[in-house]
């Protein structure tokens, strides 16, 4: 009897640390035996352990801006802890050397800390922007507290691929100092490159070159921010204190971000973040009426919608981010960003976000399988080439149709159009899989590959001897890898050594029916994936889910993402009739089921029915018949 065969008839241990155990015979058989799910003590203490920002016990919420005044920025300080606005702030005054009583104030509160730099030519290697030991003297009241803190080195990779050599901008920044800098802007059609690299080594060389670089020249304290790019493993690779990301804006791409930055965190044992733009096609979410020309609106109504906001900082925190900023915020959620300090709408709906982000527990994001991508892969969906400028291989391609046609179909509004009736409709999509996905690079040890009980293998990859060591390990403690047939030319007698340590699938190839081109994996396999993976099966109408362990049971999100409609320059559009109706049924024993937001409860062992209203998220806690008993196994 094969060892496969031995596997579908009982319950293996995988990769999971002690008393973390999974069905694995279940992933070739969704018939076989009945799944055992990790525990949450075994999940909370490993790999997936949620990671916060240093000295916070708990996710942060910030308000994005301070006051100049160090009274008044005491002032606001109270407000916040009043009336449940956040505890910290991305950003908070400028990382210079005049800003040191504005940061005493803030070490007085205990609260982390993001800055900017405090110049316009943040991202230019050999610009102005270069801090000195008088800046860090600035901050050194909260470094001497053990504080949190960092500062932002934002949009990074658009910088390096779009800005560098965009004369207007250059312009726009150094205004009449221009002739001086110009030598320092990269020439035209390299995006960002001096010369044109000849191969992915090489593109990564020069990016982690530019970026260390700046990191430097910003004391060594950069906290990573990337929005138009899909850089977020890079960063933590070649040092943030924090793997940060930029959502809403005009970015595309949401779920794979997410997907990217939890993996590049969980890889590299680092916190992670998000920072949600209320920048839409011009637009710009403010306090007051609607008001400005096309292209540049104003007020509560401009920019994207305040269900989105929602949706996005409460998806962010259940993901797994230790940090949420509504970016823009001190313009927003206050009438005028001063004394009384009167609450808009936004405000008010900022305040019941963060009361429920402290009233629960979001648990550890369940993400049971890793996509493995390249360490030179140099996946870039914003720009659709390696490096931003590479020819894209099949095996690109394969990575780009994953993520965009297959996990999160709908996500990109860069390379296809927007929904013209309602453009906001791409931020955040339905998931016919769950976001059960975290991405690595192939840099990842053996003790986090373990960690995932399968692992897919997507686009080219080169096999460097660390990562079939890596791979070694995984295998040899019960992770499943799947891998193409592309790979298995690579690999040749290598792949033998790997079948004999462990379970490694070949997959068959599939063309997939939108893309035209031949997957990573097929739409099926993924679903078996999903059916044997996931503790719960998901039906009805289509929503976005996260499934996460709670010591007691577990808990998903639901979201539906229809029946709100945004354009950039008029208030949102409710549609009352668009309720998503979900059956959840859970493949535990399991005892009932309650609504965290709406406190409806669920009595028996289930399956149930949920209703979600239109463009809302619903968060359903189910507990476990005996919570001791699941994820082991006799």
């Amino acid at each position: 009897m094969t060892a496969e065969r031995r596997a579908s008839r009982r319950v293996r241990v995988t990769g999971w640390s002690a008393g973390c155990l999974v069905a694995v015979g279940m992933l070739a058989a969704p018939s076989g035996p009945t799944p055992v799910f990790p525990d949450h003590e075994a999940l909370a203490s490993g790999v997936w352990a949620p990671r916060m920002l240093p000295g916070q016990g708990r996710p942060v919420f910030t308000l994005y801006g301070t006051p100049g005044d160090p009274a008044v920025l005491r002032e606001l300080i109270g407000v916040m802890r009043e009336r449940g606005l956040g505890n910290g702030f991305d950003p908070g005054p400028a990382a210079r050397a005049a800003s040191k009583p504005l940061f005493e104030c803030i070490a007085e509160a205990g609260w982390p800390v993001v800055a900017y730099p405090g110049c316009a030519d943040m991202q230019i290697n050999g610009g102005r922007c270069v801090l000195g030991p008088e800046d860090a003297a600035a901050l050194a009241p909260l470094a001497d507290a053990g504080i949190f803190h960092a500062i932002q080195l934002g949009e990074w990779g658009y910088y390096f691929h779009n800005l560098a050599p965009n004369e207007g901008w250059w312009r726009a920044v150094y205004g009449d100092k221009f002739e001086t800098f110009k030598h320092l802007m990269k020439p035209a059609g390299l995006k960002g490159y001096e010369q044109a690299p000849a191969t992915r080594r090489e593109c990564y060389e020069l990016v982690q070159d530019y970026y260390r670089s700046r990191c430097r020249d910003l004391l060594g304290r950069v906290i990573s921010v990337t929005g138009h790019s899909h850089y977020e493993a890079y960063a933590a690779e070649w040092g943030t204190r924090c793997v940060g990301l930029e959502l809403g804006e005009n970015i595309a791409f949401t779920q794979s971000k997410l997907a990217f930055a939890r993996g590049a965190a969980r890889q590299w044992g680092l916190p992670w973040s998000v920072q949600v733009s209320p920048w839409f096609a011009g637009a710009c979410t403010t306090a007051g009426p609607l008001r400005g020309a096309p292209g540049a609106v104003r007020g509560l109504d401009a920019g994207h919608s305040l269900s989105l906001y929602e949706r996005l900082w409460l998806h962010a925190w259940f993901a797994g981010a230790a940090m949420v900023t509504p970016e823009n915020s001190i313009a927003i959620f206050f009438e005028e960003a001063a004394s009384p300090w009167t609450l808009t709408s936004h405000g008010a709906k900022a305040a019941e976000v963060f009361r429920f982000m402290q009233d629960h527990s979001p648990g550890v994001p369940y993400t049971p399988v890793a996509i493995v991508l390249d360490q030179f892969a140099g996946y870039n969906g914003y720009m659709g080439r390696p490096w931003g400028i590479l020819e894209p291989t099949p095996g690109d391609r394969e990575i780009q149709d994953l993520f965009d046609h297959q996990l999160f179909p709908g996500s990109d509004h860069i390379h296809a159009r927007p929904d013209p009736a309602n453009p906001e409709a791409s931020y955040l999509r339905p998931t016919p899989y769950g976001e059960m996905f975290d991405v690595l690079l192939s840099t990842a040890s053996g003790r986090v590959l373990a960690a995932y009980p399968v692992v897919v293998l997507a686009g080219d990859h080169a096999f460097a001897p660390a990562f079939r060591d890596a791979m070694d390990a995984a295998l040899r403690q019960g992770t499943r890898v799947l891998l193409s047939e592309r790979h298995q030319a690579v690999l040749g007698e290598a792949l033998l050594k790997w079948q004999a340590l462990g379970a490694v699938e070949v997959l068959a190839p599939w063309t997939h029916p939108a893309a035209g081109r031949s997957a990573a994996i097929a739409g099926s396999r993924l679903r078996s994936l999903a059916e044997a993976l996931l503790p719960l099966r998901i039906s009805g109408d289509p929503v976005g889910y996260q499934i996460n362990r709670l010591p007691d049971g577990w808990v998903v999100e639901l979201i539906n993402n229809r029946g709100v409609v945004k354009k950039p320059d008029e208030p949102a559009a409710v549609d009352p009739t668009a309720v998503a109706r979900v059956v959840l049924e859970p493949r535990f024993p399991a005892t009932s089921a309650r609504e965290w937001r709406s406190g409806r409860r669920h009595a028996g062992k289930g399956p149930w029915t949920v209703e979600i209203g239109p463009g809302a998220s619903e968060f359903v806690e189910i507990g476990a018949a005996d919570a001791g008993l699941v994820g082991r196994s006799d």
